[in-house]
């Protein structure tokens, strides 16, 4: 019910307008990373590709597979949690899931890499206890956990944090190596067939670039005090072993020290990149979940037990409070206003504009081209967009002339707009749209335009600009 509004929402996130451009692309006969380039691994494209594919262009039914994605993984933090800690907080573990992956707090009604990517993590997790980590489980876990990290980067922390319960859990080395073999292996297979992939299509160097390369520049955007930042997102997990170690040393180490790591993990993987998008908060609350619903008041506090609780708990607090200044309630008007509008919509309150509006002012211009485009028969024809609009790849079917459908990716990859020009003259496109997003003054584009294309039609702060001689 908290996600039924998110099924309505215009087109206008622009992650998941560049996940649906390259996605079209792909389905058009285009190559990941050689006719269509973003910087993340393949598997987002994939499902994206395949939603298009199965169910047309749709934010209904994208919206709908995200929300299916949730589901499923719930039924899986279900089945943990039962196994573990019993029905009745079985269900609070899955309720605390459900409401808070769908909240747009932590962006969850958008259908981003954390969404899909939880769910094998999860069955992963599953797995290893369902089957009490035995060699098939761990080597179907590491598949798992490899997919989740080729939906993005740091889902491969989750993989470590299995690592790591295996170390703590196996009661002889030899079987934590036999076990940790296992889990390599699965982890390594779908690797393998990537690595195999774009080595077929000779793009490796293309896809190591676009995928794990390009993705320091996350990384140096470090905010201030990033050697404190850095230490606490370690902290936890510090805390975890040396609990963990503690525990192993008297035989009492159990699945929720799995837990443990797993929400330690997690959420360094939420901080990792010090960038302050909430969505990346979806990635630790499976474990969150599970946490919260393991926790008990205890019948006698010792000190150990709050040296660990404060060394666990509080460096995220604070890290969640620093990255995500809005996590925690910040922004409950604007979770209420968004229930307001889509209902005022849907009661007649309020115009197909202004619904638009609310979301993205940007959301009925990209409306209005795409209706000039299907008017002057520019659907299925190269296009090329200057500016953040990828989402109109996707609605009108254009052909991208380059491989780059964001201009901030223009700017960010090297040589990348000597490439754009050299596509643009390769492929002239039958439009070229400057929209008010973009990002940075291309005077080599503005050069192009000057010489080969003419004003065809200016509204608001966008210009669509057509080849000089056609009709």
């Amino acid at each position: 019910m908290l996600r039924l509004p998110s099924l309505f929402e215009p087109f206008w996130y622009g992650d998941e307008g560049i996940f649906a451009a390259v996605a079209r692309n792909l389905n058009l006969g285009g190559t990941l990373y050689a006719t269509a380039w973003d910087n993340k691994p393949p598997m987002i494209y994939l499902t994206y590709a395949a939603i298009f594919k199965t169910l047309g262009v749709s934010m209904f039914w994208l919206r709908m597979a995200a929300m299916v994605a949730v589901l499923a993984t719930g039924a899986v933090i279900y089945e943990i949690a039962q196994k573990v800690l019993g029905v009745k907080r079985a269900l609070f573990a899955c309720a605390i899931f459900g409401v808070l992956t769908s909240l747009r707090l932590v962006e969850g009604n958008l259908a981003l890499t954390e969404i899909f990517m939880i769910l094998p993590i999860s069955l992963a997790m599953l797995l290893a206890i369902k089957r009490n980590c035995d060699y098939p489980a761990l080597l179907a876990a590491g598949i798992l956990l490899a997919t989740a990290s080729l939906y993005k980067q740091v889902g491969a922390l989750e993989a470590a944090a299995l690592g790591l319960f295996l170390f703590l859990y196996s009661p002889s080395f030899w079987g934590f190596f036999k076990k940790g073999l296992a889990l390599t292996l699965g982890f390594a297979i779908p690797y393998g067939l990537t690595l195999g992939y774009f080595g077929y299509k000779n793009l490796i160097g293309d896809y190591i670039f676009a995928a794990y390369t390009y993705y320091n520049i996350y990384l140096s955007e470090s905010p201030q005090y990033a050697r404190l930042l850095t230490v606490a997102k370690f902290l936890p997990i510090a805390a975890v072993l040396a609990f963990g170690f503690w525990k192993k040393r008297k035989g009492e180490v159990n699945f929720f020290h799995l837990f443990l790591l797993w929400g330690a993990l997690a959420f360094l993987g939420s901080f990792f990149s010090g960038r302050t998008y909430g969505h990346y908060l979806i990635q630790a609350i499976p474990a969150l979940s599970l946490i919260v619903a393991a926790a008990g008041w205890p019948r006698q506090i010792r000190p150990s037990a709050v040296i660990f609780a404060a060394a666990f708990i509080l460096p995220m607090a604070f890290l969640t409070k620093t990255f995500f200044w809005n996590a925690g309630g910040g922004n409950l008007w604007e979770q209420t206003s968004y229930y307001k509008n889509f209902f005022d919509y849907t009661l007649g309150k309020k115009s197909v504009d202004d619904y638009n509006n609310y979301f993205d002012r940007n959301v009925n211009l990209i409306m209005e081209t795409r209706d000039f485009l299907e008017a002057k028969e520019g659907f299925s024809k190269s296009v090329y967009i200057w500016g953040d609009w990828a989402w109109l790849y996707a609605i009108a079917d254009s052909r991208n002339p380059s491989r780059y459908v964001t201009s901030f990716h223009v700017f960010g990859v090297p040589e990348g707009r000597e490439e754009v020009i050299a596509g643009l003259a390769k492929s002239p496109p039958v439009y070229i749209i400057k929209a008010p997003s973009s990002i940075g003054y291309f005077a080599q584009l503005e050069k192009v335009l000057k010489d080969d294309y003419t004003l065809t039609l200016q509204f608001d702060s966008v210009q669509i600009f057509g080849k000089k001689g056609q009709e």
